[in-house]
């Protein structure tokens, strides 16, 4: 997919008869009929001011039209010669399907991307520092990205809600057995003391040279599990009844507050996928201590369901439709789709999109209260917070944290993540290309997707060697073929 272009480029040529003489006698081939499209995507390269690609889309553009500017900022000038490889940008026109040309009508660019970049992720890799670096200078691989430390890096330190409390009994209650309890309870104080596991919240803008974030700020602590977040994930409980060999019927998946689920009964299918997913767990957490409370116990079920489609829990239960099986191409995609929804729940997205803004959070207390005194809220019920993301989607930047740690956990199991944006282009030859519920949903299709990913390849894997990185068709292709001939059997299942 990557090389779409290039061939798209020889059908051109020869449209244009520019590579020979055709044949005598032949009968040119029907062309298929321009069509009106909008595409939102990451430019993936730029051939002149006028023309440029969106992974396999070929953009031509005439010098005569404005473009459309969106959250306009005084301190932006973005015009059209400023279109470059990483731009996001939102186009309409024509397209023609022979010759993968999109020729602009509009072109709207969101000047937000140019800003400053805040985000905020759990530390996966340790830092690395180059030779000859002093102080804090070096490199994190935080967020599926590479953010640069300098000099002139603002270091923080914060402390957590727990000890913020810790700290506050000490003061309060100074009894020497309460300090011995408490001495574990305290924060990071120094970039020494940062390992895998902490979070890492980081402002910084891209380098255009080499794709790395210079942090301007960045901002460490631990990573306790909050109450509310322990709440979510007591309230997701499962509940297993087995499939049955002889004779052969699914099985079901209960989990509580999502729904009931028919299994897929090969046990051959479903060992394959908590191989493969077990596999993309990332290091700290498969390391951590079962006893200790931020280890999250995935497990994983495929369930019998036809739509190409997956999803985690916050708690890490990983449920795979089995129409994902008659849609990818590879073991190396469906390790993406695995990582992609493990990445959700290691990162804490339900839990951080429920608690994203500090104004949101002052106004659903006040909410929460007022609905309290009427009998209306129930705070055990913290899953539907959940389901609510489950349902509508996260939130883009979110959704594209997701796709960084996917492409992450396919280059640490040794998975060619080049099959990452091909997983969108599989996607689209099957359901469109559309928006759909779950891991897609934020999206205005999968063209953005294919070429964010093609972007974040460029931007923090420069150096990969992707001829060492395995793509798994023949075991995909084994165990593909066992999904469908299970899920589309006549055993049915009543679920109560």
């Amino acid at each position: 997919m990557l090389h779409r272009s290039m061939s798209c480029s020889l059908c051109l040529l020869l449209l244009l008869g520019l590579s020979g003489t055709a044949a005598v006698g032949a009968v040119p081939a029907p062309q298929a009929k321009p069509r009106e499209v909008k595409i939102r995507g990451y430019v993936t390269s730029v051939t002149s001011p006028t023309e440029f690609e969106i992974e396999d889309y070929r953009i031509h553009r005439d010098d005569g039209f404005a473009l459309d500017l969106e959250n306009a900022d005084p301190e932006i000038r973005f015009q059209l010669e400023d279109i470059r490889v990483g731009v996001e940008l939102e186009i309409k026109g024509l397209w023609y399907p022979d010759t993968g040309v999109l020729k602009a009508t509009s072109i709207k660019v969101d000047l937000e991307q140019f800003k400053k970049l805040k985000h905020e992720a759990v530390i996966t890799r340790m830092p690395e520092r180059r030779e000859g670096e002093v102080g804090q200078a070096g490199v994190f691989y935080v967020d599926g990205q590479r953010i640069r430390l300098t000099p002139q890096t603002q270091v923080l330190f914060a402390m957590t809600s727990r000890e913020k409390k810790a700290a506050s009994d000490k003061q309060k209650k100074p009894s020497e057995a309460l300090l011995e309890a408490l001495a574990q309870i305290r924060p990071v104080t120094s970039l020494d003391e940062v390992s895998v596991g902490m979070l890492m919240e980081y402002e910084g803008r891209r380098d255009p040279k080499d794709g790395t974030i210079i942090a301007e700020r960045v901002e460490f602590s631990h990573n306790d599990l909050e109450d509310g977040e322990k709440k979510m994930w007591a309230s997701l409980k499962t509940e297993l009844k087995p499939a049955n060999a002889d004779p052969l019927s699914a099985g079901e998946l209960k989990i509580s507050e999502i729904g009931k689920f028919k299994t897929l009964p090969d046990q051959d299918v479903q060992a394959y996928v908590e191989r493969i997913g077990r596999n993309m767990i990332p290091a700290h957490q498969r390391d951590m201590p079962a006893t200790d409370p931020s280890k999250i116990p995935f497990q994983f079920h495929v369930v019998v369901d036809k739509t190409a489609n997956a999803f985690a829990t916050p708690n890490g239960i990983v449920v795979v439709h089995s129409g994902l099986f008659s849609v990818l191409e590879n073991e190396a995609q469906l390790a993406f789709i695995l990582s992609h929804e493990i990445s959700h729940a290691v990162q804490e997205h339900s839990w951080r999109q429920s608690q994203h803004l500090k104004v949101r959070r002052s106004l659903l207390k006040v909410g929460a209260a007022f609905a309290a005194a009427y009998g209306q809220y129930d705070l055990a019920n913290l899953a539907s917070m959940f389901e609510g993301a489950l349902r509508n989607g996260y939130s883009r930047s979110l959704e594209n944290q997701a796709d960084r740690m996917g492409l992450e956990g396919m280059v640490a199991a040794g998975y060619d993540p080049r099959q990452a944006p091909q997983t969108w282009k599989a996607l689209t030859q099957s359901v469109g290309d559309s928006s759909t519920d779950w891991f897609w949903s934020t999206h205005d299709n999968h063209a953005t997707r294919r070429s964010y990913l093609m972007n974040e390849l460029k931007n923090n894997y420069p150096d990969l060697r992707f001829e060492t990185l395995k793509i798994e068709a023949d075991p995909f292709a084994e165990m593909a073929a066992k999904a469908k001939a299970v899920s589309t059997g006549k055993q049915k299942v009543k679920i109560r």
